[in-house]
């Protein structure tokens, strides 16, 4: 048995101490057909308790950069750190390069599918799509940095093109779920699902579909007991990446380019 592969199952064992198990709460039952469930980030919360607590077969969406040990540097230092904001940007880059070595094992083991913020998209695609037809769910995190409510920010909608290409292999119309995940009421609350048509263009539904995953998301976050909402990145976030706000694929491109 491979190190990284120990070392995996005894941060999933240790993590588990520390997330109290989550119950799966359907507004609807879901049929055996492949779906996407399309999650609030909620910080590192979310990741963790669908990957820890979703009962669903399923591969995870992860950005490409976080799984291979030399991207993960820049990545640690922006999108986990968030070290624009900071003093002392060498000990956030030493930092860093522990990440780098620890994240990657611990994102492979998880069944995930890399996504690439540039031509390498179309083997994200590619992958997904054989996920799919092969019964996997496929989870996504596909919150922007532009804010929306304390509950979700606004969605990117390229993660969306899946259906069309799903449809174009399978004939069958994919499902998208709306999930809400939240640590102290301990469930992942799974929305009704909207339905892609094959029969409207594409063009038609992205902003229809992203928007009414994001509406319900937010609803799901209101209907459940009090609690406080984790937003996906934190003030510090905006105070050091203000201008990526609007342009998450500058953010992405700015990290791919190894810029400190």
């Amino acid at each position: 048995m491979k190190a990284s592969y120990i070392y995996y199952k005894c941060i999933r064992g240790i993590l588990h101490l520390f997330f109290p198990h989550a119950d799966n709460i359907y507004e609807e039952t879901p049929s055996d057909e492949p779906a996407v469930f399309v999650c609030n980030h909620s910080a590192i919360r979310g990741p963790v308790i669908m990957t820890l607590n979703f009962e669903r077969k399923h591969q995870t969406w992860t950005i490409s950069y976080a799984m291979d040990s030399k991207t993960a540097v820049n990545y640690a230092y922006h999108d986990v750190f968030f070290s624009r904001s900071r003093k002392g940007k060498g000990f956030w880059r030493m930092l860093s390069h522990i990440i780098a070595k620890l994240l990657p094992p611990l994102l492979i083991y998880s069944d995930t599918i890399p996504v690439y913020h540039d031509k390498n998209i179309i083997k994200t695609f590619k992958q997904s799509v054989k996920a799919l037809t092969n019964g996997d769910d496929l989870v996504i995190f596909a919150e922007s940095p532009k804010r929306y409510s304390e509950y979700i920010c606004e969605l990117q909608t390229g993660f969306i093109d899946l259906a069309r290409l799903y449809y174009r292999k399978t004939k069958k119309a994919l499902k998208f779920y709306p999930v809400y995940l939240e640590k102290k009421n301990a469930v992942i609350s799974i929305g009704k699902p909207i339905t892609y048509d094959p029969e409207v263009p594409l063009d038609t539904q992205r902003d229809e579909i992203a928007a009414y995953l994001r509406d319900n998301i937010d609803r799901l976050g209101r209907s459940l007991p009090k609690h406080k909402p984790v937003p996906f990145l934190p003030e510090r976030w905006y105070e050091g990446y203000a201008e990526y706000e609007n342009d998450v694929y500058g953010y992405w491109h700015m990290i791919g380019s190894g810029e400190r």
